[in-house]
């Protein structure tokens, strides 16, 4: 995520137009919707999730220095086609790896996993705003790359934990499209309301922040390290709201926690519209960051409640892949409304993810 302001930044650099910039958002979400859910269903195969995670992430990283080579737009849709579709396992796979090999609460489980990774993308962003006073762009991005390095030791060392294998072995097609045509599973409480309210809500949030660098340096007003340290509120809020999501979690259903943060979600859209200073920013991203801690936490849960034990990582990948499918047209509509005006993006964005959080309310059963 600490990479994508980055990609903005660094096109700009480039004079690579508005859409095209946006564009790079949807490229980048059309192959994660598919990469996530074949990710995830192989490894629910798989004898062992951490060597296909492995083997995944070490190709990730070989693609990813290729954003500091690229200068024309086309050349950073191929860098990111390639790159996004072997980092999409990452989320599938080491959800499901720690929800298995803990002894406690699942919902604890997911809150504090989102937690550290949200605390990560809080600091990441801190580091990066000084060094955009010393170094360039595209230095910035090397100390990121040599920093996600150290992911294939990690991984390496993490415990080999058994899991309940799905037996049926499937081709690659059908790794992609079997959770999203399991008919009586996404029935079971309405779990497709969830992923729809999912894909409404990452349309918005794909939308919002597909400019948002730009926006901020071009329209505000701000410096380009300035951008970077008020976007830290964002994932540094996430993290109290990750936990207050779990104790919630303890006593009403993930689907209300969910709704919320798809509701918060929007308003924090909508609080960028009338942004005309570093403090009115910064309570935008804040409120946002609060909505995404409430939204993933529910909606993760909700999902690992009613799938099968032995699908977990598949349907876990879906959730990424709605999200990502969502991404793919957010981009594109702001990129569009953009040439209107910045305002009309945040309040369109804003509007879809209250009525994501509706339906969600509405159809999800307890």
């Amino acid at each position: 995520m600490n990479y994508d302001m980055l990609l903005q930044l660094r096109m700009r650099e480039l004079s690579i137009d508005l859409f095209s910039i946006s564009f790079l958002s949807s490229v980048t979400s059309a192959v994660g919707s598919l990469a996530t859910p074949f990710w995830g269903a192989l490894s629910d195969e798989s004898r062992s999730r951490k060597k296909v995670l492995f083997i995944a992430i070490l190709i990730a990283l070989a693609i990813l220095p290729g954003y500091t080579v690229a200068r024309r737009a086309i050349e950073f849709f191929l860098v990111a086609t390639i790159f996004t579709f072997f980092a999409s396992a990452f989320d599938p796979i080491a959800m499901a790896i720690f929800v298995e090999s803990s002894a406690i609460s699942r919902s604890i489980v997911v809150s504090v996993v989102n937690a550290v990774n949200s605390f990560g993308m809080g600091v990441g962003r801190i580091v990066i705003s000084p060094l955009l006073n010393l170094l360039s762009v595209v230095h910035v991005m090397l100390v990121l790359f040599f920093a996600a390095l150290t992911m294939l030791y990690f991984i390496h060392r993490a415990a080999v934990m058994p899991h309940h294998r799905y037996e049926i072995q499937r081709t690659n097609l059908q790794r992609v499209f079997s959770a999203i045509t399991s008919k009586s599973v996404l029935k079971k409480k309405n779990l497709w309301a969830m992923y729809l309210g999912a894909f409404l809500r990452q349309l918005g949030i794909g939308g919002t922040f597909a400019l948002i660098a730009v926006y901020l340096v071009e329209e505000v007003g701000l410096k380009k390290s300035m951008t970077i340290l008020l976007a830290s509120a964002n994932p540094l809020m996430q993290v109290p709201s990750h936990f207050l999501a779990a104790w919630m979690m303890q006593k009403i259903s993930s689907k209300y926690i969910a709704a919320f943060g798809m509701l918060t979600s929007g308003f924090g859209a909508l609080l960028f519209a009338p942004a005309d200073s570093a403090l009115t920013v910064l309570l935008a991203y804040a409120v946002s960051g609060l909505g995404f801690g409430a939204f993933i936490n529910g909606a993760t849960n909700f999902v690992i409640e009613n799938v099968p034990v032995n699908r977990r990582a598949e349907f876990l990948g879906l959730l990424t892949s709605v999200r990502s499918f969502g991404s793919l047209f957010g981009p594109l509509l702001a990129g569009w409304l953009a040439a209107f005006s910045f305002e009309l993006v945040f309040v369109t964005m804003g509007s879809i993810m209250i009525l994501g959080s509706i339906l969600t309310f509405v159809y999800c059963q307890r």
